[in-house]
């Protein structure tokens, strides 16, 4: 039991409800985003209160308003979330030297050989908690395991300011009586696929043969029936802070047909890179595409970025603009996006205007919080729908992938 999942809860609302100076409490009916005056835009989040009757991430401010009218609606302040995560990760890394962030409010921790130091991990895993909400006054879900799924699993399982030890009978007991959807990676998509199939449980689909699965869904079927059984082959590896580029590539089975369809695929690269830069807490002060043709040549073309970004939308336009004088040459087969300088400085002023900046922002954050919850399908552009870019193999679209 050597692996524990740390998640703040609530992490952006508990976050402004901390900064409103004792206005609201957590147990408040609260909810982050869009414009507060107008109300319109989407819900970034909400306190637990607001999500019980029914909102959640990426819903319209006006129908998560409709659901519940008393809520009192906040704007975003990235700032001060970000804030909050550096302390939140000053405190965990005090307890293992390999700590790899999954986000700006979860993090894993390998604890292997630290028991000597810091005591069992159950009980650190409490500490932490208690640290956590003394030092910073954010609480946390905690799930100890065996490897990355369990304690995943874990602290999803109760919420919020918890802590929950996995063990394979816990596994047996607890987690495979959950509904299928309840299980990291299985997207909705997916889901539903199974649910028409006769699945409906974590259980049901841990009993299946993996063959059946895989030849349901691919590789991604046998991944799905180790998930279902608690393994998990995954490691924790070390996250050099100061990583200086990050970079996506894809490979087309077939010559690209037209800019729209350039276009497109760069546009599933620029969006999994703004994903692990937002996952790391980081901006990117320059982008770069490259293009391989039919004959294996390659070219590749970059720019430094005025102000530094996270935002998909803001990497695009740039990557575009980059990307469409290179079409015309010869037939392309690989597409790819390199972010570099990259930071973790305060925010700027964007090149795009301030309050389109933070519209796109928080509309980002928000699909980033459906996607790690329900599956990368869950939310998906239309362009790339359209020239078949979906991306099934949903683990692709993942901040291990680095």
């Amino acid at each position: 039991m050597s692996i524990l999942h740390v998640d703040l809860n609530s992490f952006y609302a508990h976050c402004s409800i901390l900064a409103s100076n004792g206005k609201y409490s957590f147990d408040s009916p609260v909810i982050i985003g869009g414009d507060p005056r107008k109300r319109h835009g989407i819900v970034l989040a909400a306190t637990y209160p607001v999500k019980k009757k029914g909102v959640h991430a990426a819903m319209t401010l006006r129908e998560a308003c409709e659901l519940c009218p008393e809520a009192a609606v906040l704007p975003g302040d990235h700032k001060l979330y970000t804030e909050y995560s550096r302390r939140f990760m000053r405190i965990i890394k005090e307890y293992s030297p390999l700590v790899m962030r999954f986000g700006i409010d979860e993090a894993y921790i390998d604890y292997t050989g630290c028991e000597h130091i810091f005591g069992p991990p159950e009980e650190v895993a409490h500490i932490i908690r208690e640290r956590v909400k003394r030092e910073i006054g954010l609480t946390v879900s905690v799930g100890v395991g065996d490897n990355m799924l369990m304690a995943k699993m874990g602290s999803d399982y109760k919420k919020p300011d918890a802590v929950t030890v996995v063990t394979k009978e816990f596994w047996d007991e607890h987690i495979k009586p959950l509904a299928v959807d309840r299980l990291m990676y299985v997207g909705h998509a997916s889901a539903k696929k199974l649910n028409e199939l006769g699945i409906f449980t974590i259980g049901q689909l841990a009993s299946l043969s993996p063959n059946v699965l895989k030849g349901l869904f691919g590789a991604v079927g046998q991944d799905m029936w180790l998930h279902a059984n608690g393994v998990d082959e995954r490691r924790i590896t070390f996250e050099d802070e100061a990583q200086k580029s990050i970079s996506s590539a894809v490979t087309l089975p077939g010559d690209i047909q037209s800019r729209d369809e350039l276009t497109a695929a760069l546009l599933t690269q620029v969006d999994k890179v703004a994903y692990r830069l937002r996952s790391m807490g980081m901006k990117a002060c320059c982008v770069g595409v490259s293009v391989r043709y039919k004959d294996l040549t390659n070219r590749s073309r970059q720019t430094r970025l005025r102000t530094a970004t996270d935002v998909t939308d803001e990497l695009y336009a740039e990557a575009k603009q980059l990307i469409l004088p290179l079409y015309a040459e010869k037939p392309i087969r690989q597409v790819g996006v390199k972010v570099a300088q990259l930071t973790d400085g305060a925010e700027q002023l964007s090149l795009f205007g301030e309050k389109e900046h933070e519209r796109k922002r928080s509309m980002d954050l928000a699909v980033d919080e459906l996607r790690k919850r329900f599956g990368t399908g869950i939310v998906l552009r239309g362009s790339t729908v359209k020239h078949g870019l979906r991306d099934d193999a949903e683990d692709d679209f993942s901040p291990f992938s680095r």
